[in-house]
């Protein structure tokens, strides 16, 4: 071969390699952010109270969002009456244990338990709800025991009727025994600081302004009265029947949220659930929060006790087995894929 071919040929040979080279991309740098992914919207109905903290948290960190999941907190007045967005799919999530939720499964509906979101625990340092009394009465001595309050006039929120009963047989009264008024929970914290009422069954943070202002002081904790009483997560059809997987990762990031909770009044904690129930930090930092577990376990005993109360004074229309309340797949799941937390399925 000739020079000049030579210098032809490895002219053609270093041409070809810039045309290929030219025509392949370059690699993206590590620095660019792929596109996001468009997350799924999931409604979840909510009170501005401190047991809900899981679930602000897990939004509030990212736990949610790293799932593909997007939160639109539905405020309700009651979770009770959010049974038929739930059985509906309006809405996604929900918490409550009461006579509409068990008869709305013994009618075919598929809404199921699957994790804690807070219980009344014995041992606890202090008390996220029970039955406070004035203090004039408490320190004269007039009502030191539940059977003192035998014709006395007190406050019962909507829904407690359970509690009020568990109070009454530890003093060996009844319903008749005592006038009742049906109030909520801030009203019925007024009417006691006035004298309205002589007692009441309150929760946080009323119970430490009560306690601030020495207005009340607290004559048996709900730890005492019904221990362990759950308030546990529910999912209804969107999850349980349309998107099994969906209602998987939104277990993940509950957990996650419930592991940061269970971390307590961190900076971090306290500034997240100031904003979602509009408590001063001062007044948050001295509440008692109520206890979650951080592997979604709540106590099965309690659930049983109270249902057979609504069996009994015939609030429901018959008792349901385990498999007819609970599905705790989802946790188990979560555990999982999460090392960090422990526990059995």
């Amino acid at each position: 071969m000739s020079t000049n071919s030579r210098l032809l040929f490895l002219f053609v040979i270093v041409f070809a390699i810039i045309a290929v080279t030219a025509c392949v991309s370059p690699e993206q740098p590590a620095s660019v952010v792929p596109p996001t992914t468009a997350l799924t919207t999931v409604r979840v109905a909510y009170l501005p109270v401190i047991s809900y903290g899981p679930l602000f948290i897990a939004r509030e960190e990212g736990y949610l969002a790293r799932q593909g999941i997007n939160v639109e907190f539905e405020k309700v007045q009651s979770p009770s009456t959010t049974i038929p967005s739930l059985i509906n799919g309006d809405i996604a999530v929900s918490s409550t244990l009461s006579p509409a939720f068990i008869n709305a499964i013994a009618k075919g509906a598929h809404v199921r338990i699957v994790a804690d979101k807070g219980r009344n625990s014995p041992g606890r340092s202090c008390n996220a709800s029970g039955f406070m009394v004035r203090r004039d009465l408490f320190e004269s001595g007039a009502v030191t025991m539940p059977s003192d309050l035998k014709g006395r006039k007190i406050m019962v929120p909507a829904e407690q009727d359970y509690s009020i009963s568990r109070l009454m047989n530890m003093g060996n009264l009844t319903s008749d025994d005592v006038e009742t008024v049906v109030m909520d929970i801030p009203s019925g914290a007024v009417a006691i600081r006035n004298g309205a009422v002589d007692g009441g069954i309150l929760t946080e943070p009323f119970i430490t302004q009560a306690l601030d202002s020495k207005a009340a002081v607290m004559l048996l904790p709900a730890e005492v009265s019904t221990p362990d009483f759950p308030f546990p997560l529910l999912y209804g059809p969107a999850f349980l029947d349309k998107d099994p997987e969906l209602g998987r990762r939104f277990m993940v990031a509950y957990l996650e949220g419930a592991q940061q909770y269970n971390q307590g009044k961190t900076e971090r904690n306290l500034a997240i659930l100031s904003n979602y129930t509009h408590l001063d930090r001062d007044l948050l930092q001295r509440t008692c929060w109520m206890p979650i577990d951080p592997d979604g376990d709540l106590p099965r005993q309690p659930v049983r006790d109270y249902m057979d109360w609504m069996n009994a004074n015939k609030m429901i229309s018959q008792n349901l087995d385990d498999d007819q309340l609970y599905d705790m797949s989802y946790v188990t799941y979560a555990r999982s894929v999460r090392g960090n937390i422990s526990g059995n399925g």
